[in-house]
């Protein structure tokens, strides 16, 4: 409870403490065949939604919160999972920085687990380029680092269709005390091509499909190894 209180006043103070511009809203819904977490299988047929909220202050500073929740087939004794975010960046010229926190909430009473980050993006010769370390904070992420490496391409195909690909490489710098991970090193790989398909000006159609690969890195959990797919539709209000 301390932590949500925590993440409300902190989200609260992004909405209302500054002069705000005109704040952007989406929701989604969506399908995933696995429920994969950075390289781990966490469960099959996941059904996805989520609300976000964006915007920019007087001091220059842009800011995002949200909820995001998924519910995989519960077969294997997955459980639902609820996400609580958000974040700050600026806009530096050569790039942005960014700063943000999540929190992992879990049904059937599972501990919380939360991690910080600070991250820089760039767009050089039309490539989207990322770079992100993620500090855990508690829960099975407690204290470790985790660095992860970006890299995304769009294309415009049509007045109504953009094509994107992207690639992610996570590295484990310090396994921590939470159990996600046992050793330093990779943990996961992956690679992914989807679309966005405007419906109208409000709805975007957009499937997707993954290749992800992740280490033996936690005993008792699964790793990916394979292609994945999906869909979601968003929309914005």
């Amino acid at each position: 409870m301390k932590k949500t209180s925590t993440i409300i006043a902190i989200t609260s103070g992004l909405f209302f403490g500054q002069a705000q511009a005109e704040i952007e809203s989406e929701f989604h819904v969506g399908y995933n065949s696995e429920y994969i977490y950075r390289g781990v299988e966490l469960g099959k047929d996941a059904y996805e939604y989520g609300l976000d909220f964006a915007g920019s202050s007087d001091s220059g500073l842009d800011w995002s919160a949200g909820l995001w929740s998924i519910s995989p087939d519960g077969e294997d004794g997955n459980v639902d999972e609820l996400d609580i975010y958000a974040a700050v960046s600026k806009d530096l010229g050569i790039g942005s920085v960014a700063a943000g926190f999540t929190v992992y909430t879990y049904d059937g009473g599972a501990a919380d687990d939360a991690e910080v980050y600070l991250g820089f993006s760039t767009q050089q010769a039309c490539v989207d380029l990322g770079l992100t370390v993620f500090f855990g904070t508690d829960g099975i992420l407690d204290d470790q680092v985790l660095l992860e490496g970006t890299i995304g391409f769009s294309q415009e195909v049509s007045d109504k269709l953009t094509a994107n690909f992207g690639v992610a490489y996570g590295y484990v710098l310090d396994e921590g005390a939470g159990g996600y991970s046992n050793d330093d090193g990779e943990v996961y790989a992956s690679a992914t091509i989807s679309l966005d398909y405007a419906v109208s000006d409000a709805i975007t159609f957009s499937p997707y499909v993954s290749y992800i690969e992740g280490e033996d890195k936690r005993i008792g959990v699964n790793a990916a190894d394979g292609v994945i797919g999906g869909a979601s539709v968003s929309f914005s209000f």
